[in-house]
């Protein structure tokens, strides 16, 4: 299912849709919530409409996210009833935005950046999900604004068609992860397949059988590790440089005396005046 793919460890969530469908937005990201238990007490939404023109309103969300998971630890600590409940183990709120077109409407991208970062910095705050049409974006910044989302984002996702989406994951430790699936919509699920071949989310891998563990497939490789008979003898005839030595022979040295050589061998130094 696509829950599987986009409610995860993931806090900022950017839904980039290229089909104009911003009406089905708050139902389609609450359907996947729900298909990964979270209920409707840990989902926040910011009210649509004139009310986004005041900061208030921005002001009031981050406000009652925090006096909400508070009430209810204080809640969990004083009964078992309560710390028994889901909520009380939840580690934060679902924050469901307006449309990006929305929030442009009433305002300026600097306030939208800081507040989505300030959403992603809250410990009272899980996931964070925003919506955004490029072709809904009435403004002359559109590429930029949409640009800066995606890199405040940690999951993007692109509805590329009615048939096709890509993902965009980034995780913790740096590493980024790019992949196109097929999906296919029904009355009760959304699922999606990967085009690359692997296996539909949430589906478990096959195990492999006895036979199959036996008698492993060989590697492929290109290189290339026995040699044939042939080449093993030619290999063994082949003289490596280092392994090269010369024949002994003889040195003879051949000296031709001068007129002047003195070889009186009884008083070598009797022209010296000692």
């Amino acid at each position: 299912m696509l829950s599987n793919l986009v409610v995860t460890n993931q806090k900022v969530v950017l839904v980039i849709d290229e089909l104009n469908r911003e009406r089905i937005a708050p139902k389609f990201i609450g359907s996947l919530l729900h298909e990964q238990g979270q209920g409707a007490e840990t989902i926040k939404a910011l009210p649509t409409g004139v009310s986004l023109k005041h900061v208030a309103t921005f002001e009031a969300l981050i406000t009652e996210c925090a006096n909400t998971k508070n009430n209810n630890t204080a809640g969990g600590e004083a009964g078992d009833l309560e710390a028994s409940s889901p909520r009380s183990k939840s580690t934060g709120f679902n924050v469901i935005l307006p449309t990006l077109a929305d929030l442009l409407c009433y305002q300026t991208p600097a306030f939208i950046f800081g507040f989505l970062n300030r959403l992603r910095r809250s410990e009272n705050v899980c996931r964070v999900f925003l919506w955004a049409s490029p072709q809904h974006l009435q403004n002359p910044h559109a590429d930029y604004i949409l640009a800066g989302c995606e890199y405040l984002a940690e999951l993007v996702l692109r509805l590329e068609s009615d048939k096709l989406l890509s993902l965009i994951s980034r995780k913790p430790g740096g590493g980024v992860s790019n992949r196109r699936y097929s999906c296919q919509v029904s009355k009760t699920s959304f699922q999606v397949t990967p085009l690359d071949g692997g296996l539909p989310a949430g589906a478990s891998p096959k195990q492999p059988s006895p036979e199959s563990e036996q008698t492993p497939e060989p590697a492929r490789s290109t290189f290339k590790i026995e040699l044939h008979e042939d080449e093993v003898v030619a290999r063994n005839a082949l003289t490596l440089p280092y392994e090269r030595t010369c024949e002994p022979s003889e040195g003879n040295i051949i000296y031709t005396p001068d007129a002047d050589d003195d070889f009186d061998e009884e008083d070598p130094d009797e022209d010296l005046c000692i």
